[in-house]
């Protein structure tokens, strides 16, 4: 906390009382109609007892506001302000009134009179006003900045997350292999490169046109998953295949936009897939509760990590809507993935 405020650095506590020491004398001379003794203001002893009676001020003000900071309880926390102005005033003041006594009686040889006395009171009443200003000053300018901070960081947390959602949505790796494997298509079969295209557009266009929704029909989310198995397909020869049980598409289910999509790409690229064997994803319902995606377990040693991290995110977003969560189960050689089932229900006017 000391490090935020003028107040506590050194150069300040040396350089201001001596200032507006001197400052407090000449309004004195002022108030006196002294000007005269002017030239003497480095010889005269008053000048110094300004500033040393400045200084007591703006160092037992200081020492209040630090209290005031870490002792103050939270309940009075709405009163810190007057507490503050009035406390650090008073013992400031205080201060400055036992001083002068002191002073007068022990070098001066007599007792200060009551308008000098006055004229101290309210020059140093002033004075731990205005020290009070200067600091509040501070402090919300220092907090206002803070906050400005704090939103800049937000605002740019909140661009990084739209990048990372938009990288998402793109889905770099599959791009870049469908784009390879397009090219190869292109050199012997055109036609087979025209569908091959018009797919990789669909699964895009369905991923855009749906990110901004929380849920999709199953019918829709399959059709997606279908179109991604077929750009996979292409690198892995036609053995991936996706047979999808008669009761998921005649049940009223919807899913979170991506999900069938994100989760058998985890699957395809996590998986170890022989080129002498086909590697069937079989999609069904599990006892009502859960839409299930099942394929024979054979990982690879390597993760692929886009598509695990698009799966961790995509449990979140289930945990959102859902009490039951969205798992994946590995055992007995197979690789389940769980989607809790959610079903759209029609309000009867």
């Amino acid at each position: 906390m000391k490090k935020k405020y003028f107040i506590h650095h050194p150069l300040f506590r040396l350089l201001a009382p001596v200032v507006y020491g001197v400052i407090v004398y000449l309004l004195i001379l002022l108030i006196n109609n002294n000007l005269a003794q002017l030239n003497e203001i480095f010889i005269g002893q008053e000048v110094y007892i300004c500033i040393g009676l400045t200084f007591l001020s703006f160092e037992s003000i200081r020492i209040i506001i630090l209290m005031v900071e870490k002792y103050l309880p939270e309940t009075w926390r709405s009163s810190a302000i007057p507490v503050q102005v009035i406390g650090s005033t008073a013992i400031s003041l205080g201060l400055i009134v036992l001083g002068l006594s002191q002073y007068f009686n022990w070098v001066v040889g007599f007792s200060i009179s009551t308008s000098q006395l006055l004229m101290f009171g309210l020059i140093y009443t002033f004075t731990a006003l205005l020290y009070n200003i200067l600091y509040y000053s501070n402090y919300y300018l220092n907090r206002e900045n803070t906050l400005k901070l704090q939103a800049e960081k937000q605002q740019q947390e909140v661009l990084e997350m739209e990048i990372t959602e938009f990288k998402n949505d793109i889905n770099p790796d599959l791009l870049y292999e469908s784009l390879e494997s397009t090219i190869g298509l292109m050199y012997y079969n055109t036609e087979k490169a025209e569908e091959y295209i018009d797919c990789l557009a669909s699964t895009y266009r369905y991923m855009l046109a749906n990110r901004h929704k929380e849920f999709v029909p199953v019918a829709d989310e399959l059709e997606a998953g279908r179109d991604v198995i077929r750009l996979l397909n292409e690198r892995h020869n036609g053995q991936l295949k996706l047979q999808v049980n008669e009761d998921v598409t005649i049940q009223q289910l919807v899913l979170i936009p991506g999900s069938l999509p994100i989760a058998l790409e985890t699957l395809v690229r996590n998986t170890i897939i022989s080129s002498r064997e086909p590697f069937v994803i079989s999609c069904y319902i599990e006892d009502g509760e859960y839409l299930v995606l099942q394929s024979k377990l054979n990982d690879k040693l390597l993760v692929h990590d886009h598509s695990l991290q698009a799966f961790l995110r995509l449990q979140k977003s289930y945990a959102l809507y859902s009490d039951k969560p969205m798992i994946q189960v590995k055992a007995y050689e197979e690789n389940y993935i769980k989607f809790p089932v959610v079903r759209i229900v029609e309000e009867v006017a």
